[in-house]
Protein backbone atom coordinates (compact mmCIF):
# COMPACT_ATOMS: atom_id res chain seq x y z
CA UNK A 1 0.00 0.00 0.00
CA UNK A 2 1.33 3.29 -0.83
CA UNK A 3 0.37 7.04 -0.18
CA UNK A 4 0.91 10.35 -1.85
CA UNK A 5 2.19 13.61 0.27
CA UNK A 6 1.99 17.27 -1.76
CA UNK A 7 3.33 20.00 -0.26
CA UNK A 8 4.63 23.66 -1.46
CA UNK A 9 7.88 25.65 -0.97
CA UNK A 10 8.80 29.03 -1.16
CA UNK A 11 12.03 31.05 -1.56
CA UNK A 12 12.73 34.76 -2.24
CA UNK A 13 14.56 34.36 -5.40
CA UNK A 14 14.04 33.19 -9.13
CA UNK A 15 13.46 29.76 -10.47
CA UNK A 16 17.08 29.37 -12.10
CA UNK A 17 18.99 30.31 -8.29
CA UNK A 18 16.81 27.59 -6.63
CA UNK A 19 17.03 25.26 -9.42
CA UNK A 20 20.22 25.15 -9.64
CA UNK A 21 20.51 24.78 -5.66
CA UNK A 22 18.52 21.50 -6.22
CA UNK A 23 20.03 20.30 -8.93
CA UNK A 24 24.18 21.29 -8.44
CA UNK A 25 26.32 18.29 -7.17
CA UNK A 26 28.69 20.94 -5.48
CA UNK A 27 25.61 22.98 -3.85
CA UNK A 28 23.94 19.60 -2.39
CA UNK A 29 26.84 18.31 -1.26
CA UNK A 30 27.35 21.96 0.70
CA UNK A 31 23.96 21.92 2.23
CA UNK A 32 23.79 18.29 2.80
CA UNK A 33 27.07 18.51 3.93
CA UNK A 34 27.70 15.24 2.25
CA UNK A 35 28.31 13.69 -0.92
CA UNK A 36 25.86 14.20 -3.73
CA UNK A 37 25.37 12.55 -6.89
CA UNK A 38 23.03 14.36 -9.58
CA UNK A 39 22.79 14.13 -13.11
CA UNK A 40 21.25 16.61 -14.86
CA UNK A 41 19.57 14.49 -17.59
CA UNK A 42 16.77 12.09 -18.32
CA UNK A 43 18.06 8.59 -16.62
CA UNK A 44 20.82 10.50 -14.66
CA UNK A 45 21.97 9.06 -11.00
CA UNK A 46 20.95 10.61 -8.08
CA UNK A 47 22.57 9.83 -4.64
CA UNK A 48 22.64 12.36 -1.76
CA UNK A 49 23.38 11.88 2.02
CA UNK A 50 26.75 9.41 0.76
CA UNK A 51 24.00 7.24 -0.88
CA UNK A 52 21.54 6.79 2.01
CA UNK A 53 19.18 8.16 -1.04
CA UNK A 54 18.97 6.92 -4.07
CA UNK A 55 17.26 7.60 -7.91
CA UNK A 56 17.22 8.61 -11.05
CA UNK A 57 15.93 11.21 -13.23
CA UNK A 58 12.36 9.93 -15.23
CA UNK A 59 11.75 13.99 -16.61
CA UNK A 60 13.63 17.12 -16.24
CA UNK A 61 13.20 20.18 -17.41
CA UNK A 62 15.61 22.86 -16.71
CA UNK A 63 14.31 25.41 -14.25
CA UNK A 64 10.57 24.24 -14.37
CA UNK A 65 10.48 20.92 -13.62
CA UNK A 66 12.12 17.23 -11.86
CA UNK A 67 10.84 14.13 -11.42
CA UNK A 68 12.59 11.61 -10.59
CA UNK A 69 12.32 7.89 -8.26
CA UNK A 70 13.19 8.56 -4.45
CA UNK A 71 14.76 5.41 -2.50
CA UNK A 72 16.08 5.92 0.83
CA UNK A 73 17.91 3.01 2.20
CA UNK A 74 15.64 2.45 4.78
CA UNK A 75 12.53 1.90 2.51
CA UNK A 76 11.55 -1.48 0.75
CA UNK A 77 9.77 0.58 -2.78
CA UNK A 78 10.99 3.74 -4.43
CA UNK A 79 8.71 6.75 -4.49
CA UNK A 80 8.25 9.22 -7.03
CA UNK A 81 8.87 13.00 -6.56
CA UNK A 82 7.88 15.39 -8.97
CA UNK A 83 9.28 19.10 -8.31
CA UNK A 84 7.50 21.61 -10.17
CA UNK A 85 9.05 25.24 -9.80
CA UNK A 86 6.63 28.38 -10.66
CA UNK A 87 8.07 31.96 -11.00
CA UNK A 88 6.31 34.35 -8.62
CA UNK A 89 5.87 38.06 -7.99
CA UNK A 90 9.01 39.63 -6.69
CA UNK A 91 11.53 37.74 -8.72
CA UNK A 92 10.49 34.44 -6.01
CA UNK A 93 9.78 30.90 -6.51
CA UNK A 94 6.95 28.35 -5.69
CA UNK A 95 8.26 24.66 -5.60
CA UNK A 96 5.76 22.04 -5.76
CA UNK A 97 6.74 18.77 -4.14
CA UNK A 98 4.23 15.62 -5.35
CA UNK A 99 5.69 12.43 -4.35
CA UNK A 100 3.79 9.70 -5.25
CA UNK A 101 3.76 5.67 -4.36
CA UNK A 102 5.09 6.76 -1.09
CA UNK A 103 5.48 3.24 0.63
CA UNK A 104 3.18 3.27 4.51
CA UNK A 105 5.83 0.98 5.76
CA UNK A 106 9.46 1.29 5.88
CA UNK A 107 11.86 -2.15 5.13
CA UNK A 108 11.80 -2.91 9.19
CA UNK A 109 7.90 -2.67 8.76
CA UNK A 110 7.37 0.75 10.91
CA UNK A 111 4.89 3.08 9.30
CA UNK A 112 6.12 6.09 7.91
CA UNK A 113 3.72 9.06 8.11
CA UNK A 114 3.02 11.47 5.23
CA UNK A 115 3.67 14.37 7.90
CA UNK A 116 7.07 13.08 9.05
CA UNK A 117 8.13 12.23 5.01
CA UNK A 118 7.10 16.14 4.40
CA UNK A 119 9.35 17.14 7.58
CA UNK A 120 12.06 15.28 6.19
CA UNK A 121 12.20 16.75 2.58
CA UNK A 122 11.81 20.20 4.19
CA UNK A 123 14.37 20.02 7.09
CA UNK A 124 16.82 17.83 4.92
CA UNK A 125 16.55 19.91 1.66
CA UNK A 126 14.47 23.26 1.51
CA UNK A 127 15.23 24.62 5.12
CA UNK A 128 19.35 23.89 4.75
CA UNK A 129 19.37 25.91 1.33
CA UNK A 130 18.53 28.27 3.60
CA UNK A 131 20.45 27.94 6.07
CA UNK A 132 23.89 26.78 4.33
CA UNK A 133 23.33 28.63 0.90
CA UNK A 134 21.56 31.51 2.17
CA UNK A 135 18.66 31.55 -0.52
CA UNK A 136 15.94 33.10 2.31
CA UNK A 137 12.25 30.73 2.46
CA UNK A 138 9.16 32.94 2.14
CA UNK A 139 7.35 31.70 5.06
CA UNK A 140 4.55 34.22 5.22
CA UNK A 141 2.15 32.88 2.90
CA UNK A 142 2.36 28.63 3.27
CA UNK A 143 -1.02 28.23 0.80
CA UNK A 144 -0.80 27.00 -2.41
CA UNK A 145 -1.02 30.33 -4.59
CA UNK A 146 -1.57 30.43 -8.76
Amino acid sequence: MTSEVRFIVKYRVPPQIIFEAITNEEMISKYTQAKAKFEKKKEGVIELYDGSIKGKIVEFEENKKIIMTWLPSNWKQEAHVQMTFKPKEGNETQITILIKDCPNRDASGQIIEKRTVEEGFKQQIFNKIEMFVGYPMNKDDESDSD
